[in-house]
């Protein structure tokens, strides 16, 4: 997939999407995304029924977090929390209050 932005002058800059959907198993951290100097942005989508822990930085949980995605009313529905992050290039980790789903794209 390929994302194309323009701006003023009507210079194109096209870049590459990467993404995926992970299971979390318990309450384990899980690094999402490493840190990449080319990343843009990044989305993350919470698709499972519990919390999810999203933190800028490494080993999320439930006491060391950023962002707090609810979760939906069942697991892929689409309507478990959503957030995008602009212009962050660190690592990013994801926690479950339980057994979880999480999906997410990055863009670079």
């Amino acid at each position: 997939m390929k994302v194309q932005v323009t701006s003023g002058g009507g210079r194109a800059i096209t870049s590459p999407a990467t993404g995926g959907a992970t299971v979390l198993s318990d309450t384990d951290a899980v690094t999402l995304l490493t840190a990449s100097d080319y990343r843009k942005s990044f989305t993350v989508s919470n698709q499972g029924t519990t919390k999810l822990y999203v933190k800028l930085g490494e080993s999320a949980s439930s006491s060391s977090w950023h962002y707090v995605l609810p979760g939906g009313g069942a697991s892929d529905d689409g309507n478990g929390g959503t957030v995008s992050i602009d212009n962050y290039v660190g690592v990013v980790s994801v926690a479950s209050a339980s057994t979880g789903r999480v999906s997410f794209v990055e863009f670079g």
